[in-house]
């Protein structure tokens, strides 16, 4: 036997990833109507077996490879079967999907299965000694041997003795040169899709199928963009699969695999495994045209038919592995041109027959597309990989697809980036949900409360613990207010500050500034006093209402807020103008230093009001405001009641994280509508849950856990996810979540005159199921955001569309029913040796865990190099905790989402506005690793079985600075030395290694601990 080349020891790996399958089988069959002659069959099939030597090759893999040899002889027969005519489909794929071992026996088998007035026949043969190329020879062979036989007549003549073969040549170094400078700097981990699933630690290649027929539009279109462009069909229509791949997330470095034919005119009719799947290599400018763009792509596709001799394989061990992903090739995505073949119906012996087409199965790409042109228009049959992608994506793209090369068409000078990849489906799902115009009920915030004094003076206004103030009274102490920062000298549009806890003071302070012209800028007394004076400063505020001492370095006039019931009646003040801002409100920036957002009175008032009609909020509802008065969602708990008529419960702190707190305040007041964000409602819910039933419960300003929505729901609460940045006038989505609730919950759709899009980096609009930056436009818009800087390019377009708009920083795509599921935000998502991990899953898994209250994920370390996963989760100290936590994680998370390191702590840390404090579990996780890297290092004893598997790893990585930690592929490995390592490792231990074990893995320390964990399962 000889060595196998590169090439088939690829498909061999392959089925090492998922032994027991036939991910690489191919098959002819063809259905005939009657019942053909078995003897005939077996005779035909014979003579082709030892015609085609590539039938008669055998494969037999071993310790340190794959092996080949061609049989003399190798005795083939059809297998015959009955079967009811309704299971012959079902019947032909199980067939068909029937692993071969690599033993040294045959690799190809046949089937008849007989039903009544129909038989269905097949051959399938391994993709070692095969391709479609040859299955083509075979159906045409088959039938010529056949028909002579059924005729009574010999074999043909052309048909007699030993066809042609192909004997691939080693590759030529000039070609081995241009694949290399091709693929310099290559980034395999860029092509991933922002649509679907993360990819799996352990594949099966599961697949399916989606086939589309293009119109005859469309099939016009496409030969008029061959006639201007002057290119061939295919090379057009792989255009478009790079600009279609683009648009959804890969790249703009793109590396699309294309199989191309590399039998020559002489062996064009050679049997065999003949098909190199070639790297075509382009980056996508979003400032190019079409025309451009086509011209780039022709010189990729012909430069790679001039260098066919070389298989990707071959170039795999030099191209730097991401990670320890399965995959190990530098596309995940193929184009298939295949022409009419020309095998239409026929007869057999007599009988009408059909060529079929059997299920697959499997997918070795996440998504093939293949391109079928006949004479009476074009197919696209798209395979795709189901644990990445789903039916519905897959049909979206193949109709995108379309709609793509339509618009392509209107304007070939149109630079691509432009180009919007819609379908008619997507227009109409995200058009619909975007259709948010609706009156708004008043001018003004202060106006509407105005209304309400004026029709019910003496109707309860605010709950303050024991106290009742009347809408009178609270109406009388801002007009007090507002005199009192008149005469303090604060003009129309200035800034004052309230520093107080809430209470009806409050309440009326902030009224009585908007009375007076002014803006309102809330501040937490609880602050540090440097923060409080930086606000101040940096605000420019003039007047602050505070019930203690300002910090020395204030720099701004203090009054104390004017108490309630401390001021006579007074004549209704006259209410001022909505030019000057709401309020001006800070926030935490990404560097830390807080940053200023202005709300103009027109945004906030959209809000009240879409809030007042769709939660039903008239009359006498109560609302409690409960959230810390410095974080801007509790302006909606402040004003919503009172824009409305309804009752202000104010709440102690305490009630934000003490559950029994909460449930005497609801069982004291009658409270409709409460509000606060996933962490306060996990500190207090098991307490409260008994309250609930039949309130509006609204949960925003962090990620909604399936978990907890679940339980709130469970309470018998009408309960609403809430979405919405500070810079967009607190809530801009929301959608109400209903029992049974599974999965993600979605964030509903925009509030109204209120329009969402999702942008990929580039500010292209994305369609539905495809995850981007969320981007908000509408009357929710902050101060400022109307007047950016001009836009150009997709970013114009976009803008055209929507107005002006802000990019909230978070990540988000639209479901089919026009909901928006959130997916964390886009500098929570990282990438950790080649995977992408959202830290948010990974929390929302530990918090589902009955032990834990409270998650957080971090990254601790260089991203780049070392980084790993701290989960701090707040829990009681229990013996076996972390156990139970890492049995619990690793059963719902991929291997490369695992925490590395779990954290018990009493309470998870929170910033003033009741959100995780990341940044300061960043700096406890720093500080860990720190100390660990100051400890003295002790010399490592190893156990004999982890020695072994240091001394392999040596061996076969050729390295000598292999530790117990060292990853197998980050220092040199590939998928062909992984296969001999876990063959080796069987050798030496007798525990079966599949080649995934070893990608779970990766150091000589786990796999040992692996290979312990197997025999303690079998003993």
């Amino acid at each position: 036997m000889r060595s196998a080349t590169r090439k088939e020891e690829a498909l061999w790996l392959l089925e090492r990833l998922v032994p027991g399958s036939g991910v690489n089988n191919l098959h002819l069959a063809f259905r005939v109507s009657g019942e053909p002659d078995l003897a005939l069959l077996d005779r035909t099939l014979s003579v082709l077996v030892r015609r085609h030597p590539a039938l008669r090759t055998v494969f037999r893999a071993g310790e340190t490879g794959l092996s080949k040899e061609v049989r003399e002889d190798l005795p083939v027969a059809f297998e015959d079967r009955e079967c009811p005519a309704d299971e012959a489909d079902a019947r032909l794929a199980a067939f068909v999907a029937e692993p071969f071992e690599l033993d040294g026996g045959a690799l190809l088998r046949a089937l008849r299965l007989r039903s009544p007035g129909q038989d269905v026949c097949c051959v399938v043969v391994h993709h070692l000694n095969f391709d479609t190329v040859s299955a083509g020879v075979l159906h045409e062979e088959f039938v010529a041997v056949y028909n002579a036989f059924a005729a009574g007549d010999v074999v043909p003549a052309e048909l007699e003795g030993i066809a042609v073969t192909l004997d691939e040549v080693e590759p030529k170094p000039e070609s081995l040169a241009f694949w290399r400078d091709q693929l310099r700097d290559v980034r395999p981990d860029e092509l991933e899709l922002s649509c679907g699933k993360p990819d799996v630690a352990e594949p099966n290649l599961a697949g399916s199928q989606v086939t589309w027929s293009f119109s005859a539009e469309t099939v016009q279109v496409v030969k008029e963009l061959q006639k201007a462009l002057r290119a061939p069909e295919a090379v057009v229509l792989l255009a478009a699969y790079y600009l279609l791949l683009n648009a959804h997330g890969a790249g703009p470095d793109l590396v699309v695999g294309s199989p191309m034919n590399v039998r020559g005119r002489e062996t064009a009719r050679a049997v065999g495994y003949h098909v190199n799947v070639t790297p075509l290599r382009l980056r996508v400018d979003p400032a190019e045209d079409f025309r451009g763009l086509v011209r780039r792509v022709r010189d990729v596709f012909f430069g790679a038919l001039t260098h066919l001799d070389v298989p990707v394989d071959n170039l795999l061990a030099e191209i730097p592995r991401t990670g320890s992903s399965w995959r190990h090739t530098v596309f995940r995505h193929v184009f298939n041109y295949i022409p009419e073949t020309g095998t239409p119906s026929f007869r057999l012996g007599g009988l009408p027959a059909e060529p079929l087409a059997a299920e697959p199965g499997f997918s070795k790409f996440d998504l093939e597309f293949f391109l079928l042109p006949t004479a009476d228009g074009i197919r696209v049959r798209a395979a795709y990989y189901t644990e990445v992608l789903r039916e519905a994506d897959v049909q979206a793209f193949v109709r995108r697809y379309e709609a793509l090369l339509l618009s392509l068409a209107e304007d070939l000078d149109r630079p691509v980036g432009d180009v919007r990849v819609f379908s008619a489906e997507d227009e109409a799902v995200i058009g619909k949900a975007n259709r948010t115009g609706k009156p708004v009920a008043w001018p003004s915030v202060p106006s509407a409360i105005a209304a309400v004094v004026e029709a019910r003076p003496e109707a309860i206004a605010v709950e303050d613990g024991d106290r009742e103030v009347t809408y009178r009274q609270l109406w009388d102490t801002a007009a007090a207010t507002c005199e009192r920062l008149l005469d303090a000298g604060v003009e129309p549009g200035e800034v004052v500050a309230l520093i107080a806890p809430r209470s009806a003071e409050l309440a009326a302070a902030a009224l009585g500034v908007w009375l007076a012209g002014a803006t309102y800028l809330p501040l937490d007394p609880d602050h540090p006093d440097q923060r409080i004076a930086y606000q101040l400063a940096d605000s420019g505020a003039k007047v602050a209402l505070a019930e203690a001492a300002l910090p020395a370095e204030a720099g701004c006039r203090a009054l104390t807020p004017t108490p309630i019931g401390s001021v006579p009646s007074r004549a209704t003040p006259t209410l001022p103008g909505t030019g000057a801002p709401a309020y001006l409100i800070y926030t935490s920036g990404s560097t830390g230093r807080p940053k200023g957002t202005v709300v103009g009175h027109p945004a906030l008032v959209n809000l009240i009001s879409h809030f007042a009609d769709e939660l039903g909020h008239h009359g006498q509802a109560g609302t409690l405001w409960l959230t810390t008065f410095s974080f801007d969602i509790s302006a909606l708990e402040l004003f919503l009641p009172l824009a409305t008529g309804g009752r202000l419960v104010v709440a102690p702190d305490e009630a934000r994280i003490d559950g029994g707190v909460l449930k005497g305040l609801l069982g004291r007041h009658d409270v409709s509508t409460l509000q606060a964000t996933p962490t306060t409602w996990r500190l207090v819910v098991d307490e409260v849950a008994g309250e609930l039933a039949g309130r509006t419960v609204l949960c925003g300003g962090e990620p909604l856990p399936s978990a907890l929505a679940r339980q709130l729901v469970d309470t018998g609460c009408e309960l609403w996810n809430v979405y919405g940045p500070t810079e967009t006038t607190i809530w801009s989505a929301a959608g109400r979540v209903h029992d049974g609730a599974t999965g993600r919950i979605t964030a509903g759709g925009p509030i109204g005159n209120t329009t969402v899009f999702l942008a990929d980096p580039d500010g292209r609009e994305l369609p539905v199921g495809v995850t981007g930056e969320l981007c908000i436009a509408g009357a929710g818009l902050a101060v400022g955001y109307h007047d950016r800087p001009e836009l150009t390019g997709a970013r114009f377009a976009t803008h055209a569309r929507h107005g002006r708009f802000y990019r909230t920083g978070d990540l988000a795509r639209w479901l089919e029913d026009g909901t928006l599921e959130l997916l964390g935000r886009a500098d929570r998502q990282v990438k950790l040796r080649g995977n992408r991990i959202e830290l948010a899953e990974i929390e929302s898994v530990l918090q589902a865990h009955d032990e834990v209250a409270g998650a957080a994920v971090v990254v601790a370390g260089d991203p780049s190099d070392d980084a790993v996963l701290v989960a701090y989760v707040e829990a009681d100290e229990k013996t076996g905790l972390v156990d139970r936590l890492w049995e619990h994680a690793g059963a719902l998370l991929p291997k490369s989402a695992m925490p590395q390191e779990f954290v018990v702590i009493d309470r998870i840390p929170l910033t003033g506005n009741d959100k995780v404090d990341y940044p300061e579990l960043a700096r406890r996780a720093a500080d860990r690793a720190a100390s660990r890297a100051t400890e003295p290092e002790e010399e490592q004893e190893l156990d004999p079985l982890t020695a072994d598997v240091v001394a392999l790893f040596r061996e076969l990585l050729d390295r000598g600075d292999i530790r117990p930690g060292t990853n197998f592929f980050s220092h040199g490995g590939h998928s062909l030395l992984a296969a001999k390592l876990a063959q080796r490792v069987k050798h030496l231990t007798g525990v079966r290694v599949r080649l995934t074990d070893v990608f779970a893995q990766p150091t000589p320390a786990a796999l040992a601990d692996f290979v312990l964990a197997s025999t303690a399962d079998e003993n």
